[in-house]
């Protein structure tokens, strides 16, 4: 059975030490149930831990409603800025499942390393479009800030590698044009995934505004539209990346 559809998201963990993330564990809606399993991300992390009632990483674990890891990160519809908040992420109230909130909004606790995202999805024939928010804008300049706001809906972007990144080899610069400024980086868990991509043929990937949020916290104010096509090769290897899947060979 295929573990790559729309009613999926994966949790990445970062490590304590190196400060990389790591694809640990697939959050699925089945319809009548969640299941959750762990990845195989986690067999060459030492000081991973099991998560609280999920101990067995080989066992897939199901639920009749949302588990609580995944659950206590939502923000209850009962919060006055819950409106703003599913604006913000560009869902609308029949698009915003749980799933789709913890995919696009990333799920992030203070107490944890946890974020929850999507991966791309590509079609049969190659293509694919995918969202996501700006990431690091906080750590930059105040004039890369006012650069985002500047922007227009459907403002093309740039994608270039930073090869010369300590922290992040797989790093993605995102930069606004004319004039050329730097606005953010695309995120962590996807970076192998664009660098890949743009490796193959660097034409066939673009990266748009989606929607700009002036008024939301910075993580969430720029959200960037990726769109392309695939050949064969690297869709196939895109979607067979060991560490997204399952320990148990029978989910």
């Amino acid at each position: 059975m295929s573990i790559y559809n729309n009613e999926s998201v994966y949790v990445a963990w970062q490590s304590p030490d190196s400060r990389d993330w790591h694809v640990v564990g697939n959050l699925r809606n089945k319809g009548s149930h969640y299941s959750f399993n762990y990845t195989k991300g986690v067999e060459k992390l030492s000081k991973f831990t099991p998560f609280s009632g999920m101990v067995d990483l080989y066992k897939t674990y199901v639920s009749e409603e949302l588990f609580p890891l995944f659950k206590n990160r939502l923000l209850s519809p009962r919060r006055p800025e819950y409106p703003y908040f599913i604006q913000w992420l560009g869902l609308t109230n029949d698009s915003a499942t749980p799933l789709e909130i913890l995919g696009r909004s990333g799920g992030q606790r203070t107490t944890d390393e946890l974020q929850i995202f999507k991966r791309i999805e590509v079609s049969p024939d190659g293509y694919f479009e995918h969202k996501f928010f700006c990431h690091g804008l906080s750590y930059l300049p105040v004039s890369a800030s006012e650069r985002v706001s500047s922007l227009q809906v459907n403002d093309e972007l740039k994608l270039c590698f930073d090869l010369q990144n300590n922290y992040d080899p797989n790093a993605v610069i995102i930069r606004a044009s004319q004039p050329a400024e730097i606005i953010g980086y695309c995120p962590r868990y996807l970076a192998e995934d664009i660098k890949a991509m743009l490796h193959s043929n660097p034409l066939s990937v673009t990266l748009s505004v989606a929607a700009i949020s002036d008024e939301a916290p910075s993580n969430y104010k720029l959200l960037c539209s990726l769109r392309g096509s695939l050949d064969s090769n690297t869709a196939k290897n895109l979607m067979n990346r060991e560490e997204f899947m399952h320990l148990d060979s029978n989910a």
